[in-house]
């Protein structure tokens, strides 16, 4: 057999080696931007791994369709001679499993490596917030529930899922912010509020994992309206920290807010319990701390209500917007 000059062998195993560069590519982006948002950071662990067998058979798939139809035609149009068939299909599979996952794996790794690079840093802006807070909640500047509750959420995660972390650190940023910083604003904007409530239930949906239905639907007549803060997220919180507190087997809960020419209207609706004796048990607080800041803010113009029934615990709250003390 005639010997082959290196630099058509090398020219050839380029363009060999660049066709098929779009296959690995899509295989890793599939992985960072797929597989490890939808299943990782959820937690869904063992549906990662799953599915990334699934995904590795089909790019070997892929991979070997590529080697019996474009190789061979790059072979022909440099006069190479074809690559010989393989004794053994099996060691055809393994090579190639091994081959797209090692690069699987590098860029899992570069994903992941730089997502804990972030979290660190925003983990240490968190600590560092916590610690300017720290006097005025010591002085009673701020709702210390909620605040605590924010902190509590995220030294759970980390300790329970922490790659869960990763997705929910920026929501979880908002909230703190919001807290530390919101508080001494005699009003805010409600369309800030209502994307921070966005945030805390997307928060809550994250963390619970579809174990509890949860519905929010916001109705806007798109006006530019003003409410005081920590009245929306607390009301809510509580709903969710209900719903904690009690073992029911379909859980669920469904927040409707409706603000029409200055009338603000929530309404959240959550599975009862059997034993309702125990429905404000430490946690009815916060609808009393609600109750006080409404008298204090909007005297005569709100209406914050519970209702019992049979198979759910609703509240409502209503309030003219156009008719707070501190305008």
């Amino acid at each position: 057999m005639p010997s082959i000059p290196l630099s058509k062998c090398f020219i050839t195993s380029l363009t060999e080696v660049a066709s098929s560069t779009p296959l690995d590519m899509a295989f890793c982006y599939l992985i960072i931007y797929f597989l490890i948002p939808r299943f990782l950071y959820t937690g869904r662990y063992i549906s990662m791994v799953l599915a990334w067998l699934i995904l590795s058979v089909l790019f070997i798939f892929l991979f070997e369709v590529f080697q019996l139809t474009v190789v061979p035609a790059f072979r022909d149009m440099y006069d190479m001679p074809k690559n010989p068939v393989p004794k053994s299909y099996l060691w055809v599979f393994f090579n190639l499993f091994s081959q797209i996952n090692m690069e699987g794996c590098l860029a899992a790794a570069i994903k992941l490596g730089k997502l804990w690079h972030i979290k660190q840093q925003e983990l240490d802006l968190i600590k560092t917030e916590k610690k300017k807070i720290e006097p005025f909640m010591d002085e009673g500047q701020i709702q210390p529930v909620f605040f605590a509750d924010i902190l509590d959420r995220i030294e759970v995660l980390l300790t329970e899922k922490p790659m869960l972390v990763a997705g929910m650190i920026k929501k979880i940023k908002s909230l703190l912010l919001y807290a530390m910083y919101d508080n001494n604003q005699s009003k805010v904007s409600l369309d800030k509020e209502l994307e921070l409530l966005q945030e805390y239930v997307d928060l809550e949906k994250m963390a619970l994992d579809n174990r509890v239905s949860i519905t929010l639907k916001i109705t806007s007549q798109g006006q530019q309206e003003q409410i005081a803060p920590f009245i929306i997220l607390p009301v809510t919180e509580n709903a969710f920290k209900q719903l904690s507190l009690h073992s029911i087997d379909r859980k669920s809960l469904e927040i409707d807010v409706k603000i029409n020419n200055g009338a603000f209207t929530m309404t959240l609706t959550w599975s009862k319990p059997g034993d309702t004796s125990t429905l404000y048990t430490g946690r009815g607080i916060i609808l009393q701390n609600i109750s006080k800041r409404l008298n204090l803010i909007y005297p005569q113009s709100h209406e914050l209500k519970v209702f019992i029934q049979v198979e759910h615990v609703v509240v409502t709250l209503k309030i003219n917007l156009r008719k707070a003390i501190n305008k």
